[in-house]
């Protein structure tokens, strides 16, 4: 759960992604400007019914300001299961950002927060505090409701994710396809991905395939950081390619064992048959939990 939290954190706290997922998802049109955007505070400290001090930390909050004229600040929370208490937590999370103002002496700024639900289920969750309790109809005038913005990213239209620019874009597509089973749909796309790291990480840890992250020590690694153009389209590739050396590599390292067991050559003429040392043969051997029993 906290290394997913922190992979889509990583990608969005880009003020690029950050600014278009709020553009495409929110306003629906580009009103928010990346070079606008600056870091906010994502903890706040509350008294507890103890007595004692508890922090509490929000996913990304920036501030947003146009021409030097300071308008708002917008929230992000990331959720990867359905939680029951969203709108009471996003109500905290705002009433901290405006407690913050108060306690700075500074103007209130409106403050929006969104919740991106990035797991394979719709939100089946309650949406606003009226929906949390148990509420007679007689006294819903008087108890302020709390409604929350919560987006199924993996259920979005496709012509919503066609409109944003950003590596979100992909991220959005990857998790429609994902949900769908159709990830090699993707196998075509020649989106650049402009933060790399980032977005093969997010990968990594929703698939727990470490080929992802294998792929930032290789070729992904050695474009990526000369600046030339990283995609889907390759990376796909590049992963099929190394499971098929993979595979290559697995059954002429199960055809040598087989022979060295049968004694019709020692370990050392396996090793010069791999170009390797006996040592590291023993390795690629451990590597493919290939045993001598």
């Amino acid at each position: 759960m906290h290394n997913k939290d922190k992979a889509e954190k990583i990608l969005e706290d880009y003020n690029d992604v950050f600014a278009d997922i709020y553009n495409v998802l929110v306003f629906g049109k580009t009103y928010i400007k990346e070079d606008g955007l600056k870091p906010g505070a994502t903890e706040s400290i509350y008294k507890a019914d103890s007595g004692g001090l508890n922090e509490q930390r929000r996913d990304i909050l920036k501030n947003y300001q146009n021409q030097n004229l300071a308008i708002c600040s917008l929230g992000i929370e990331n959720q990867s299961d359905v939680d029951d208490y969203m709108p009471l937590r996003i109500m905290g999370y705002d009433f901290a950002t405006y407690q913050g103002y108060l306690k700075n002496k500074k103007t209130l700024l409106p403050t929006i927060t969104i919740v991106l639900n990035f797991s394979d289920k719709r939100w089946n969750k309650p949406k606003t505090l009226h929906g949390m309790l148990q509420l007679p109809e007689e006294l819903k005038p008087y108890v302020a409701d709390y409604p929350i913005s919560v987006y199924d990213v993996a259920f979005l239209e496709d012509d919503v994710i066609e409109r944003f620019s950003s590596d979100f874009k992909l991220v959005a597509k990857y998790l429609k396809k994902r949900r769908l089973g159709k990830i090699e749909d993707l196998a075509q796309d020649r989106q650049r991905i402009k933060h790399v790291e980032a977005v093969l990480d997010l990968f990594r840890v929703f698939t727990k395939d470490e080929r992802y992250e294998n792929l930032l020590t290789g070729n992904i690694k050695y474009m990526a950081k000369k600046g030339e153009d990283v995609s889907m389209c390759i990376v796909l590739d590049t992963i099929e390619q190394r499971g098929i050396e993979k595979g290559i590599s697995q059954g002429r390292l199960g055809l040598l064992k087989k022979l060295v067991v049968n004694g019709k050559i020692t370990m050392e003429e396996a090793a010069e048959e791999m170009e390797v040392t006996a040592s590291e043969l023993q390795e690629m051997f451990a590597k493919f939990n290939i045993e001598f029993v």
